[in-house]
């Protein structure tokens, strides 16, 4: 069968049933999870599924698979620990036993290699017919699916001919006998076939729209995921983080940030400088600055970390994208982009706001057309951020027009990432499957009859292409991640509640740590004088004063190289083109040259084109790139001698 609409149908089905390819893996952290509900925290239960199943879970996608189990009350989250329900209890008490299973798999193993040695005259072992019905399936699996659909009049299976191999038709005989006559067999046979089917959900493999590439996609970084990257949040943010650049890294992206991206994250270090007062070691806020505070992060170490910024992202592998923006006067195509993301993130300030619409711009300007296929993006701007996601989901068009959003959360492409590859280690038993999911995955059969009547159809009309699917998992997907936020929670922030928050932080925090935030305060009072702010805002305007000379003559050195490098094929193909007119005449150049021309038009019939233009900007960045941080380098070791003449 067309592997397409296998996987269009399969996704297709899960979808109108309010379940997808994520519903597949959460039976497996149910199994793991201790019976007598003593909770584990999210790493434990990575490390267990991954010991039992093989199966290595990005924390990201770990989370949205604990999601889905506690939305069907198996499971809930106290402090960042979880546990089983009394429901949850009872949904694995009601589950058949593995070894329930594996002894009717064995029952039916025997009768089919008695069977088989019957027929062919043969001494198969249990082993070897295990293979056999294995590879047969995988073979015949289109046909198979008719065959066991529960509302199919079928009795004669019908497979792929003509076969050579001698098993086929003999086994198509034992499917037929065991249908009419052998109940209990063929009730084992269908949960083979309904597992072998779970099974490609679960490992994805050969699903065509799971395997799709994706095609020189740049994914440009947001400031709050390169804190976590350069470790700069409470470790629970960076390993997450961590984990997606791995997964980047293995999928071949060009890993990019804007130059704006790096000024924004400079602006938060900044002010450091003016908010570390406020934080105290040991006493975690969701803030970076007490992150800084617990690692003893000092002004003076801030300004290190600012001065080194560029060479420690270039270090990365991630390049640095000249865009000659500047976030204090950005305007935006159009004015009624400011008031649209005001509503969804209303206490963001001006440099900020400024900093996502121009990064939403680049990525359209770098697309130059809207893109349905998340594989053919082109560009896309990770982030954390779920409100800046929302903003470009609903108010830029994308779930109208069904198009790829610029903005791309974290949590959504770790999913789709570890789903196109989701590191299995060992094989995942089929009686592990059969045991953990054919009851609940098809329960009273409704997702398997739409399943095969969707198939039915689509075999029809045959009007789907890899396109359908792709944007099929990843409009569904993007919405799941989305629904992490809503417009009820801003009403819940409410003074009553902000008052009831920070009565239960005092309570919370002691005699000892109120008089060490005082005594903090004072100090940074006390040194926190006119003389000094003068001092931080010169260091400030150095730096990025000589940054941005940096950054702009490496860009010029760039082009210049590109252009120097780029004429010398035309000089040389000019040289060679008056050699030969006056070598070999007229007639004769112009009928190499016009060979040469009918290959070039040949080669670009056939997709291979060369663009001068495109060229010429690949050298360029290129170029800059290593120009740029040699400047860096350069910079920061006359940084270093300043800092010792100060020293001494």
């Amino acid at each position: 069968m067309n592997k397409l609409i296998y996987t269009y149908s399969l996704v297709k089905t899960l979808y109108e049933q309010g379940k997808d390819y994520i519903d597949s893996f959460w039976p497996f952290v149910l199994n793991i999870m201790p019976k007598d509900k003593t909770p584990l925290n999210l790493a434990s239960i990575q490390k267990e599924v991954k010991e039992n199943f093989g199966l290595d879970i990005p924390e990201h996608s770990l989370k949205t698979i604990i999601t889905r189990a506690k939305r069907k009350g198996y499971m809930i989250q106290q402090k960042g620990q979880f546990r089983l329900t009394d429901k949850g209890d009872k949904y694995l008490d009601s589950l058949e036993p593995e070894s329930e299973v594996e002894r009717r798999i064995n029952e039916l193993l025997e009768d089919i290699k008695n069977y088989l040695n019957e027929q062919l005259k043969l001494s198969l072992t249990l082993n070897k017919t295990y293979d056999i019905i294995l590879n047969f399936i995988h073979r015949n699996i289109d046909s198979l699916i008719e065959f066991f659909n529960p509302d199919s009049s079928i009795i004669q299976l019908s497979i792929s001919k003509p076969t050579t191999n001698k098993y086929d038709v003999v086994l198509v005989n034992y499917f037929e006998i065991a249908k009419q006559r052998k109940p209990h067999l063929y009730k084992t046979l269908t949960d083979i076939i309904y597992g072998s089917v779970i099974s490609t959900v679960a490992s994805n493999r050969n699903i065509a729209e799971m395997n799709k590439k994706f095609e020189h996609t740049q994914i440009f970084l947001d400031s709050n995921y390169l804190f976590s990257i350069l470790e700069l949040h409470f470790p629970e943010f960076n390993k997450p983080a961590k984990e997606l650049f791995d997964l980047l890294k293995l999928h071949k992206f060009e890993l990019r940030v804007f130059d704006f991206t790096i000024d924004e994250m400079v602006r938060v270090l900044r002010n450091y400088f003016r908010e570390q007062h406020l934080y105290i070691p040991g006493v975690r806020i969701n803030s970076i600055y007490s992150n800084l505070k617990s690692r003893g992060f000092t002004v003076e170490d801030v300004r290190e970390f600012i001065a080194k910024i560029e060479s420690k992202v270039l270090e990365l592998g991630i390049k640095i994208e000249p865009t000659g923006i500047d976030l204090k006067d950005y305007k935006p195509s159009k004015g009624e982009y400011r008031s649209k993301i005001s509503q969804h993130k209303p206490d963001q300030n001006l440099q900020a706001q400024n900093h996502d619409l121009a990064a939403i711009e680049k990525i359209r300007e770098i697309r130059g057309s809207p893109k349905r296929e998340i594989e053919r993006s082109k560009a896309l701007f990770l982030t954390s951020d779920l409100k800046l996601s929302k903003f470009d989901f609903l108010e830029m068009g994308h779930r109208e027009k069904a198009t790829v959003c610029e903005v791309i959360p974290d949590k959504l492409l770790t999913n789709i990432l570890w789903l196109k590859n989701p590191s299995v280690v060992k094989d995942i038993p089929l009686k592990s499957i059969i045991a953990l999911h054919s009851r609940e995955m098809f329960i009273d059969r409704k997702i398997w009859r739409r399943f095969c009547e969707i198939i039915t159809k689509l075999k029809k009309d045959a009007r789907i292409n890899d396109k359908d699917v792709s944007m099929l998992f990843y409009n569904h997907h993007i919405e799941e991640v989305l629904r992490a936020y809503g417009d009820f929670q801003i009403d819940e922030i409410t003074p009553d509640f902000i008052l009831g928050e920070i009565e239960k932080v005092s309570k919370l925090i002691d005699a000892e740590t109120k008089k060490k935030l005082e005594e903090q305060k004072e100090i940074f009072e006390k040194e926190l004088t006119k003389k000094e702010l003068e001092k931080e805002k010169e260091f400030e305007t150095r730096l990025s004063k000589v940054k941005e000379k940096i950054k702009v003559r490496s860009v010029k050195k760039a082009r210049r190289w590109a252009i120097m490098v780029m004429c010398v094929p035309i000089f040389v193909f000019i040289g060679i083109f008056i050699y030969f007119v006056l070598r070999k005449g007229w007639i004769v150049t112009s009928m190499i040259f016009g060979g040469i021309a009918s290959v070039v038009t040949i080669l670009s019939f056939l997709g291979i084109k060369f663009n001068i233009f495109n060229l010429r900007k690949r050298l360029q960045d290129k170029t800059f790139q290593k120009i740029y941080r040699k400047e860096l380098s350069e910079l920061a070791l006359e940084e270093n001698k300043v800092h010792k003449r100060n020293d001494s």
